[in-house]
């Protein structure tokens, strides 16, 4: 049942997306936050759910997109005017890219997962 969670967390990212590419920077940040808030929520509430395997997948997808997250912010300061450093940017659009990539790949592989 906490799987429907993941509904919310795949609409919260196609509204983040959609809000990057107008140029809603702030808003981008505070949606993708709020996916990883629920993703996490879904990981803590029901753990035994899931066999060590796909929480593994799921701890490390969580842990890119923080990392993700944080380099994020750095690229906001310097969209901001507040920061002097825009290889950042980059490197938050190549982070977030394969933590996109790491997300489908662990959102497969527990669709396909064998219930048992």
């Amino acid at each position: 049942m906490l799987d429907v969670l993941l509904i919310p967390a795949a609409l919260l990212l196609l509204f983040a997306l959609r809000a990057v590419h107008d140029g809603e920077y702030r808003l981008h940040g505070h949606l993708m936050t709020a996916l990883f808030t629920l993703v996490g929520l879904r990981l803590v509430l029901h753990p035994r759910g899931l066999s060590p395997a796909h929480r593994t997948l799921w701890l490390s997808t969580l842990g890119a997109a923080g990392l993700t997250i944080l380099l994020g912010r750095a690229a906001l300061a310097w969209r901001e005017a507040r920061s002097t450093h825009p290889a950042v940017l980059r490197i938050h659009r190549s982070v977030g890219t394969a933590t996109l990539l790491g997300l489908a790949l662990t959102t497969l592989v527990w669709l396909l997962r064998q219930r048992g």
